[in-house]
């Protein structure tokens, strides 16, 4: 947990300009009754609208100061983790006959990115900020629309598309991480249309042979615990639940709820 003395939040200035009011994260998941004074302090000194907070989930003191202090819980974030050292290695995970037998794997092209945007503003419907009613619902789409397109633009090291009958149908980002032997997936994300087609298993499967020929031997993704699908499908590719937490939003300044 940070000393009482450091600054207790960061502001978040990329959501502040996508979403159109200031955002700001608390520093630490953890929560003390003067922790949470100072962080009440500080957000009403810089004018913060939405403040963010990612809790450890075994700490019964944070749940309750969170709760008190006005915090609502919006997330459980379920990290994921992959080793190359198990047993399970990335071609292990049975996989069920491909529905399109035309299917396949490849890198995202640039004439990819507005297909990969249509997919992506439907498919992350289960996140923190789609279940706060508070963030307009166009908002939270273009998020996941921005998201894909900047991935492709270099965000991300690599976009892998799944492509059915000619045009994307999928997609999964990978990124390399500071460690040359670590890596995390971004987004997976299969077109509505496609799904339970076999799609979603191919796609992490790929990412992990991307992540393997680099040398990489730990990838970790992060998923929402409300989301049992993908908890099933990188358990099914060899990942193990490495961390839990909680995500938590706090409204200074909330705009008019919207349902849109």
């Amino acid at each position: 947990m940070p000393s009482e003395n450091c600054v207790p939040c960061e502001r978040l200035d990329w959501d502040s300009t996508f979403f159109g009011f200031p955002a700001a994260r608390v520093c630490g998941d953890t929560l003390t009754r003067e922790r949470l004074a100072q962080i009440d302090d500080w957000c009403a000194r810089s004018g913060v609208a939405c403040l963010y907070f990612l809790a450890r989930a075994d700490d019964p003191e944070t749940a309750w100061l969170a709760q008190a202090g006005g915090f609502q819980l919006v997330d459980v974030r379920m990290t994921f983790e992959w080793n190359a050292e198990w047993d399970r290695p990335p071609e292990a995970p049975a996989a069920k006959p491909l529905a399109d037998a035309s299917a396949g794997v490849r890198p995202a092209r640039p004439g990819d990115v507005p297909a990969l945007e249509s997919i992506a503003r439907e498919c992350h419907t289960d996140s923190r900020f789609f279940f706060d009613p508070a963030f307009p619902r166009e908002k939270c789409a273009a998020l996941y629309e921005t998201w894909i397109r900047r991935s492709c633009e270099g965000y991300a090291q690599a976009v892998l598309v799944a492509e059915c009958g000619g045009a994307p149908a999928g997609y999964v980002s990978c990124h390399l991480g500071p460690a040359s032997d670590a890596g995390r997936i971004g987004l997976v994300g299969v077109d509505r249309r496609a799904r339970g087609g076999g799609l979603g298993p191919l796609l992490v499967r790929r990412a992990l042979e991307w992540f393997s020929a680099r040398g990489v031997r730990q990838v970790s993704v992060v998923t929402q615990g409300r989301n049992v699908a993908a908890q099933r499908l990188y358990q099914r590719c060899g990942f193990q639940t490495q961390a839990i937490g909680l995500w938590y939003h706090k409204w200074y300044r909330a705009p008019e709820l919207r349902h849109e």
